[in-house]
């Protein structure tokens, strides 16, 4: 007996020798969250979609597409940086930095590594250069697999396309372009309290620490390669069908993950999905401002009314609290708002309104571009289910 067991710990040893070991996945997942916790303050409904993105990253290659992860927060100091160091020393390849080159970018992303972008406010100005142009639209291409970018290469300037989907991430004060945005998961951070203590972040310690994880990670990931295909193509057919289209595809790959290293922990993943497209969808604001035109028509509509005059309907647009329709630079007129209704197929008419026939619009006219537009099938819905 003694010899046999003797015989079973020379054998485990040889096989965490030869790297074919993976430990419990479950403590894997909750040890890669606590090791975010240690030096990060969060919201607490990110810390495992966090970990999924990080262990997912070192399995990209079996998704169709993998979501960016976008972490924001309205002044600085609150902890983007300190994030990206913590899950540099977890994920593959990591490559950490701010404002590379568009020659740079492509060679870069060539490699597939998980790119980890500072600063990406600087994509936000309104009169981009046309090199930040460049750069977005690489960006913006690199959340789907087999995406690429042709370009002429010396010295025969022949084509060649360069792969540029991959794990990326972005950091940034403010907002993210809603090309970026859209295809992100966000985390909306703020400054920790001084109750709220973490430990401090030595890079060599940390990378120390964090080594056994990106260890299993890897081993996870190379180990139940075709257990992660097949979950992927169980959660695509489930559909989320919680989320809205586009949030229920950056989704798939980290439910797809959990279902596999923790299946107890999908209901609470479920949770952290909804509250965070929720909150996305809150912060998704057009630059053309006609879905927030939209938005705001159909909050200012009065219950049970089939139209409204249009003097009055810009009253109550310009009396609305943070609304942009008051300022000098988006004044709204009855022409302005007409203009920016013609996308829509929408036209002011003459309503009866007593014995006055003022230009006003009916409901039954707006109803169909709120249907299209803004009754999409969304997190928030499922929130209020």
């Amino acid at each position: 007996m003694a010899q046999q067991s003797e015989a079973q710990i020379t054998d485990e040893a040889r096989a965490i020798l030869n790297g074919s070991v993976v430990e419990d996945v479950d403590l894997l997942l909750r040890k890669v969250e606590k090791f975010v916790r240690r030096y990060v303050v969060l919201p607490e409904a990110t810390y495992l979609p966090i970990a999924l993105w990080a262990i997912g990253a070192h399995a990209a290659d079996r998704f169709d597409c993998f979501p960016y992860l976008a972490i924001l927060s309205a002044v600085k100091r609150c902890g983007k940086t300190r994030l990206l160091e913590a899950l540099e020393v977890l994920v593959p390849d990591p490559w950490r930095g701010t404002a590379p080159s568009l020659a740079a970018l492509y060679r870069m992303l060539q490699k597939k590594p998980t790119l980890l972008l500072d600063e990406v406010e600087a994509f936000n100005g309104r009169n981009k250069s046309e090199t930040t142009q460049l750069l977005l639209a690489v960006l913006n291409a690199g959340h789907r697999k087999g995406a690429t970018i042709p370009r002429c290469e010396p010295p025969r300037h022949e084509v060649v396309h360069f792969n540029v989907y991959g794990p990326k991430l972005f950091a940034a004060i403010g907002r993210l372009p809603d090309t970026l945005t859209d295809r992100s998961i966000l985390i909306n951070i703020k400054r920790r309290t001084k109750a709220q203590n973490v430990a401090r972040f030595r890079q060599v310690s940390a990378a120390t620490e964090a080594k056994p994880l990106h260890a299993g990670i890897a081993r996870f990931a190379g180990t139940h390669q075709a257990e992660i295909e097949q979950a992927y193509e169980r959660t695509l057919e489930f559909d989320l069908d919680f989320l809205s289209d586009r949030d229920a595809d950056l989704w798939t790959p980290l439910f797809a993950i959990c279902s596999i290293m923790d299946a107890d922990r999908l209901p609470e993943l479920k949770r952290c999905a909804v509250t965070l497209s929720a909150a996305k969808a809150d912060d998704d604001v057009d630059d053309s401002y006609a879905l927030t035109l939209l938005r705001d028509i159909r909050t200012v509509w009065p219950d049970g009314e089939d139209r409204l005059e249009t003097a009055i309907m810009l009253q109550r647009l310009k009396a609305l609290e943070e609304s942009p329709w008051g300022e000098p630079d988006h004044s709204l007129t009855a022409r302005k708002l007409a203009r920016m209704f013609r996308p829509f197929e929408v036209e002011p008419r003459n309503i009866r309104v007593g014995d006055r026939s003022p230009k006003g619009y009916y409901f039954v006219g707006l109803k169909d571009a709120f249907d299209r537009y803004l009754d999409e099938k969304c997190a928030t819905s499922a929130t209020s289910q």
